[in-house]
């Protein structure tokens, strides 16, 4: 379903005008959608992140590479074309040649590890943190950077397998990654409840919709990763 159509739900079941055509650009600044259809739009964005927030949905999977150099330790988790971006859930990171699983640790361990810098070990990366952000595009949020432990001597990939949140939408035609009837009913739920005119019983009603609509799409994403079986809905 795209950000238009999302949009076009909740606005059928508030009884309110929808948007008939897509619009070219960011929705902040398109005079032909209403105020009160860009608040409406503001509230999908606010309730897609949050069912993102209760799940590590399949979806929202991806991976990036590092190429790793010889004799450079840190790394930026994207390049030109994409990146990961700030905030994001690493789930397994890898070295693609070797097989081996790299295990995360702070930055005061990695500073212990690495001055003085004359004696820093050299080798196959074993161990990564996180260390700041760089900004590799205009077009988009600064990317982590990674520093590996030991340096690594050679070339080889290292593959980084996140849950990485979707950016805001304003196209008209982005398109919801995560379950459609949650993010649906929760932006039902905020608009109803922003309106105050029900006295919450409404809006009440709808909040327990979604729960039930959230947990069922759990339900069913956790089937497609039987070794994953834990979630939580509040």
């Amino acid at each position: 379903m795209t950000f238009r159509e999302a949009i076009n739900e909740v606005l059928i079941r508030l009884r309110e005008a929808t948007i008939a055509t897509d619009w070219t650009g960011n929705i902040n600044d398109v005079s032909t959608v209403t105020d009160y259809q860009k608040v409406v739009g503001s509230m999908i964005n606010d309730s897609k992140l949050n069912v993102e927030s209760y799940h590590d949905w399949i979806t929202l999977r991806e991976t990036f590479t590092i190429n790793t150099v010889d004799g450079t330790m840190q790394y930026i988790l994207g390049d030109a074309t994409a990146g990961a971006g700030s905030n994001f859930k690493v789930l397994d990171v890898i070295n693609r040649d070797t097989g081996q699983h790299l295990s995360q640790v702070n930055n005061d361990w990695l500073n212990a590890q690495s001055f003085p810098i004359a004696s820093i070990s050299k080798g196959e990366p074993r161990h990564y943190a996180m260390n700041g952000s760089s900004s590799v595009s205009v077009l988009r949020s600064p990317d982590m950077n990674i520093d590996l432990y030991p340096v690594p001597t050679s070339s080889q990939g290292i593959n980084f397998n996140i849950i990485k949140t979707q950016e805001n939408m304003r196209l008209s035609n982005d398109l919801i990654k995560v379950p459609l009837q949650p993010v649906i009913l929760g932006a039902l739920a905020r608009a109803i409840s922003e309106r105050g005119e029900d006295g919450g019983t409404q809006s009440g009603i709808i909040a327990e919709e979604f729960k039930e609509s959230l947990n069922n799409a759990i339900i069913l994403d956790s089937g497609n990763t039987q070794y994953e079986h834990d979630w939580v809905v509040i």
